[in-house]
């Protein structure tokens, strides 16, 4: 994935984005994070639309990045209490990945935000288990690991309920929240641009 300077500067300057790279992953895991992570957060639906409007039309125009965008609204957002880790409490399911098919995007996900340094081992590595793949991103409060499983609406609805019950259960998750982000724009500057993986299916626990 690559970005212009110029296309940076737009976005920066003119349409008020900022930088929110991530800064490595788990070691010995799967990862996706992409190399430029550049952020925005409108106000309203017509704002919402009005700024992605402004972004695909520049990048479209122009050699502007090598990758994707999306635009993203929260339906769901939801933080978790602290609590001890009781690793009795068993997962509910585990995540099979796929990739997607050339020119296709995913329609939903969920992430998982949660404290690196304060959250309890062993939390982090029952959701990296799940299927979950993980990147780390600098937060005011220190690095985060955000969590985050892709797929259709109707995987992720399925999945929501299970999920934050049990990161309420099991504990161990330190400054933890778990958000659902809708798709509502996507462009790849290319079809076969690499992209994460998506739920392929779901594997449920028999508890």
């Amino acid at each position: 994935m690559s970005l212009s300077k110029d296309f940076e500067a737009f976005l920066t300057d003119q349409l008020g984005f900022w930088r929110s790279d991530f800064c490595g992953h788990p070691e010995g895991h799967p990862h996706f994070e992409p190399a430029h992570h550049m952020t925005q957060k409108p106000k309203d639906g017509k704002e919402h639309r009005a700024l992605i409007e402004s972004v695909l039309a520049h990048a479209e125009k122009t050699d502007a990045m090598l990758g994707y965008i999306e635009g993203e609204f929260i339906p769901l957002d939801e933080d978790i209490p602290e609590r001890p880790y009781d690793p009795s409490i068993q997962p509910p399911f585990k995540i099979h990945r796929t990739t997607l098919p050339a020119g296709s995007f995913r329609e939903d996900e969920i992430h998982i935000t949660l404290s690196r340094d304060e959250s309890d081992p062993g939390m982090i590595q029952s959701l990296i288990d799940m299927g979950l793949f993980a990147a780390y991103l600098p937060k005011p409060h220190g690095v985060a690991v955000v969590f985050t499983v892709q797929g259709t609406r109707k995987q992720i609805e399925e999945l929501w309920e299970p999920l934050c019950n049990y990161l309420h259960k099991a504990g161990g998750a330190k400054n933890c929240s778990i958000k659902e982000e809708r798709i509502t724009h996507w462009w790849l500057s290319q079809p076969d641009v690499s992209l994460p993986p998506v739920i392929d299916h779901i594997e449920w626990s028999l508890c």
